[in-house]
């Protein structure tokens, strides 16, 4: 997975995590909120960042919150990044023999046709 995603709100479509907080503590001026919620309108993810963190009562806890859940999701990309994948290769001995079978029945089937036409 890339860098990228481990700080997810650090910048996404020109507003970066300190303009969001910024946003959601109230302290913009009317012209930067106004362009704080038209990024919001366009994009789902900010959208569901700023719902999510404006339900938190005491907004100087904002940055603790969002840096807890920057640790926490650079936690689970490293864990799934490091994950064995839960599938098994098939038995390659399995898979050639299955075959060789097969193309036996192929021949044998291919053989007592021509054997009856013969007949």
């Amino acid at each position: 997975m890339s860098d990228k995603l481990l700080n997810i709100l650090k910048e996404h479509n020109n507003i970066s995590e300190q303009k969001l907080m910024d946003y959601l503590m109230g302290h913009l001026t009317p012209e930067e909120r106004h362009e704080v919620e038209m990024h919001l309108t366009d994009t789902d993810l900010l959208s569901d960042a700023e719902e999510g963190l404006s339900q938190i009562q005491n907004k100087e806890q904002l940055n603790q919150t969002v840096a807890l859940l920057n640790k926490q999701l650079t936690a689970k990309l490293k864990e799934r990044r490091n994950r064995k994948p839960n599938w098994q290769k098939p038995n390659q001995s399995l898979l050639i023999v299955t075959t060789f079978i097969i193309l036996a029945l192929i021949v044998i089937t291919f053989l007592v046709i021509m054997k009856m036409r013969t007949a």
